[in-house]
């Protein structure tokens, strides 16, 4: 396909709102429908507002996902808890109720989505809930204003995880987008601490900071690819297919579609771009 009737094909799929969407003659069509960017949720399931080793960041109506994402999201907090308790991950942004268009975010629109705030420490390795989207540097460190102190990068439960991401069946990562400092520091530990090799290739794999589309050094990204029964009913995979994921490959169309998108995202209030999220 060139390069004007890819750009012709994106710019329709963005004036038509969604590239799928349940309608008469699409009876079939249920749950997460079309493309994280071009699509809509159907019969998803709210995540509830706290759990075993989880809350929200924010109460509102933005924690809608697929059914088997959202029991994902209790089960890998859960894991983490139980291994290392004292800590909480703190839940953003997964979709809507009818998913859609979810500002500021770019996709976020078919309940495969979520965003999770990174594990933290006090300086001195105490455990303590993220404050908010707080940015960390090379150093690990980052400063939160609102409580005027310095926190740690929490490799340790962070890397766990990662690791009940990758290894639960269900879950189905396909991307955690995720600062490549802090993405190096995960790997290093991991390695460090005789994780299998395929286990570590796998996370180097999935995890990767999208450019453009924001830094993520505050928080990962974590999508869901489609599993056979979302493609039966209107999921459309696209992106990289994962070798140890059974899912139809997504089509030249939409591939450049998501490619395309990736690079044209919006502009949020604050003048920054507003990412992949």
């Amino acid at each position: 396909m060139n390069v004007e009737i890819a750009a012709m094909l994106v710019t329709t799929s963005l004036l038509g709102g969604c590239a799928r969407a349940p309608s008469p003659l699409t009876p079939q069509w249920e749950g997460s429908i079309g493309t994280p960017s071009l699509g809509v949720l159907t019969h998803g399931v709210a995540l509830p507002s706290t759990g075993d080793g989880y809350r929200w960041l924010r109460h509102d109506e933005r924690h809608y996902g697929l059914p088997r994402f959202a029991a994902v999201l209790e089960r890998v907090a859960g894991a983490v808890a139980r291994e290392r308790p004292g800590a909480t991950l703190v839940v953003g942004d997964l979709s809507v109720a009818r998913g859609g268009q979810l500002l500021p975010h770019f996709s976020h629109r078919t309940g495969r989505d979520v965003d999770l705030l990174l594990y933290v420490t006090t300086l001195d390795g105490a455990p303590v809930d993220s404050p908010g989207f707080v940015h960390f540097d090379a150093d690990g460190l980052a400063r939160d204003e609102k409580n005027d102190r310095f926190l740690r990068f929490d490799v340790e439960r962070e890397w766990l995880l990662v690791k009940a991401l990758l290894t639960d069946p269900e879950a189905r990562a396909q991307w955690i987008f995720v600062n490549h400092m802090l993405e190096a520091m995960l790997v290093e530990w991991a390695t460090a601490r005789g994780e299998p090799s395929e286990l570590v290739l796998r996370a180097e794999r999935v995890m990767a900071e999208p450019s453009p589309g924001g830094l993520h050094d505050d928080h990962i990204h974590v999508r869901t690819a489609c599993a056979p029964e979302d493609v039966a009913g209107g999921c459309e995979p696209s992106g990289p297919q994962r070798p140890w994921l059974a899912f139809a490959p997504a089509t030249d169309e939409t591939a450049v579609e998501e490619l395309v998108l990736e690079v044209a995202r919006p502009i949020d209030a604050s003048g920054a771009t507003a990412g992949v999220d």
